[in-house]
């Protein structure tokens, strides 16, 4: 009896009640939470700490509190350029109330993560209705998320995951305004997916009857395809329309030939290993990485071979239909006295009942796969007119995957029930079964444990504070230079101008990136050179305040460490290592001790205008 009991909790025989729906829901939130919470206790687990992409994304929304923060600054000018103008007017709606943005990007997640969590749910339940189902699909989808840093990092991909899952679930309740509102504002955040949205509603005009597409005959497809596609043409035309400031897009064979691109610069795309390229290539790949991660989630490849399995089997049944939302307990009785027996004795269902209570709503999960390989194909194609080709596939499999995974581990669960309940008198098949599914459990909720990693929010934690106050202190116009990594965090941490750093070199707009370049390379044959004079000249020209240099800066090792100097080092890194293992002195050495204002032990931060005194 007890056995009976587990079952109608987890894959009840009737129509599942609302209170049901409301208990797994909460039950899908709480795991969302208590992952989120763990987050967010590495977030506020120290003064300097930031999510890595925030760096570039967040940092100079700090002009909203304080319009006089990184005047005339090229890189805060450029990230507040090309932000997506939903994401900007977000962060911008709180600081009109003194919220800070950097404090509102590490509290977002827990908000993003359980919306996400919701939708996910929803939209499992809509194409199995059984809330256990949406439950699996909740926590799986979660647990995958916070194994990368989407969610975690606060920026307009963050935004993508609740609002592309919200525009799937009002397409299968058929809420048109729900799903035309939920489609222009996932163009406002994240335009690449009202792109994929389209070609989605495209697809959804066709059906597949006896082997072959003819035109769909639900009249309401073509009423929300209809106009699904005019919102999401006037959004695409909305971005097309304004050009950047920061033009021209790099083209494939400009990026060919540059080591920006290649395995040792700062947007890693070309990779000589064809299968990393195109498989799983951050990228360039159409897996993500972290695709299996937890590794229940390889369960979910199973779920064609599951359906096509039943359909056959169906079809071979002369005479019999079935209806998607008969009872299973109906179907069972139907159903009885028919199992084979296998070698050892032990009955098994020749069916899978639960396959039957699948409903035609399964066709959104294929649909969502065509449209982003296609687009993944058109990206790879059009490089870079449509930005990177992974995105197109990266975000949409984890959501396909995780709802896949959850279905089949449902059908599967039915499955051991129906064949426990089949043998009543045996107390050891009563005992495996419940072990069968004690094992499904501990891979759903437990796998993530084995990960010393979960959940990856990628924050990065600063290690120079006494810098950051230093800076902090000076006037808001001041420009600091430096090749050492810390610059990094002085826009965030500090609130101060850079001329360039590491972290901000996207080399996608040329406008943009030629200019960072140009100061990035001047200042290493300056800061290297034999003549002082290279130096005052760069210092004049772009007027600098403040020069940071790493401790061993001038060492032939640094050349092998620092990034810049790796991803040019054919071009000027392998000769600056030569230069210093034969001894030659740059001539800002020479000035260290007379113009360093501040001494930490890995960095020296140097006056440029005593530089240019001395």
């Amino acid at each position: 009896m007890y056995i009976e009991n587990i079952k109608q909790i987890l894959i009840p025989s009737n129509t599942p009640k609302l209170n049901q729906k409301i208990f797994w829901l909460i039950l899908s939130l709480t795991f969302t939470t208590i992952y989120s919470l763990l987050a967010l206790k590495e977030a506020f687990s120290g003064e300097y700490i930031v999510q890595d992409d925030a760096r570039q994304h967040v940092f100079w929304m700090r002009r909203f509190l304080d319009p006089e923060l990184f005047p005339n600054d090229l890189i805060a000018d450029y990230f507040q350029s090309v932000a997506p103008w939903g994401y900007k007017t977000f962060y911008w709606l709180f600081s009109q109330v003194g919220i800070d943005p950097i404090f509102l990007n590490k509290l977002l997640p827990l908000g993003l993560s359980l919306v996400t969590a919701a939708y996910c749910f929803g939209i499992c339940f809509e194409i199995l209705p059984i809330p256990f189902a949406g439950f699996i699909a909740s926590v799986l989808l979660s647990q995958n998320l916070w194994f990368q840093d989407d969610i975690a990092s606060g920026t307009p991909r963050a935004f993508l995951y609740p609002l592309f899952l919200a525009v799937l679930y009002y397409l299968l309740r058929k809420s048109l305004v729900p799903f035309l509102v939920a489609i222009a504002l996932l163009g406002l955040f994240y335009p690449q997916y009202v792109i994929l949205t389209a070609l989605i509603l495209i697809i959804r005009f066709l059906d597949w009857e006896k082997g072959r597409f003819c035109l769909s005959k639900n009249r309401l497809d073509y009423i929300f395809s209809g106009l699904g596609l005019g919102v999401s043409l006037v959004v695409i035309l909305f971005y097309a329309l304004n050009s950047s400031n920061y033009a021209p897009v790099i083209t494939a064979s400009q990026a060919k030939v540059l080591p920006e691109f290649g395995e040792a610069g700062r947007s890693v795309f070309f990779l000589q290993n064809s299968w990393d390229f195109f498989i799983f290539g951050g990228r360039s790949g159409i897996l993500p990485k972290q695709l299996f991660l937890p590794h229940i989630l390889i369960v979910g490849l199973f779920l064609p071979i599951l359906f096509q399995k039943e359909e056959g089997r169906r079809k071979k049944e002369e005479g019999k239909t079935y209806n998607l939302f008969q009872k299973e307990e109906e179907i069972r009785k139907k159903e009885e006295g028919k199992s084979y027996n296998l070698d050892n004795g032990i009955n098994f269902p020749r069916q899978l009942p639960l396959v039957k209570q699948i409903t035609p709503n399964i066709k959104l999960l294929p649909q969502i796969l065509l449209a982003g390989f296609a687009l993944f194909v058109i990206a790879h194609l059009l490089l870079f007119k449509l930005h990177l080709p992974s995105r197109y596939t990266n975000h949409s499999f984890r959501i396909v995957l995780a709802i896949a995974t959850a279905i089949v581990l449902c059908i599967t669960l039915d499955a051991i029930f129906y064949w426990v309940s089949q043998q009543p008198s045996s107390k050891n098949r009563r005992i495996s079964g419940l072990i069968i599914i004690g094992f499904l459990g501990i891979l759903l909720i437990g796998d993530m444990s084995l990960w010393k990693i979960f959940p990856y929010a990628d924050y990065q934690k600063g290690q120079s504070p006494e810098v950051y106050e230093f800076f902090a202190e000076k006037p808001k116009d001041i420009l600091i230079v430096s090749l050492s990594e810390e610059v990094n965090y002085i826009p965030t941490f500090s609130q101060r101008s850079v001329l360039f750093a590491w972290e901000y070199a996207i080399p996608y707009h040329l406008g943009y990136y030629n200019q960072i370049k140009q100061r990035a390379t001047e200042f290493i044959f300056a800061q290297y050179h034999s003549d002082i004079q290279w130096m005052e000249d760069y210092i004049n020209t772009y007027g600098i305040d403040f020069l940071i240099l790493d401790s061993e800066a001038f060492k032939p090792e640094y050349v092998l460490k620092n990034p810049w100097l790796i991803q040019w080092y054919y071009q000027m890194g392998n000769q600056i290592g030569i230069n210093l293992q034969n001894g030659n002195i740059p001539a800002i050495v020479g000035t260290i001790d007379k113009c360093s204002v501040l001494e930490i032990e890995k960095l020296w931060v140097l006056s440029a205008k005593c530089i240019l005194n001395n």
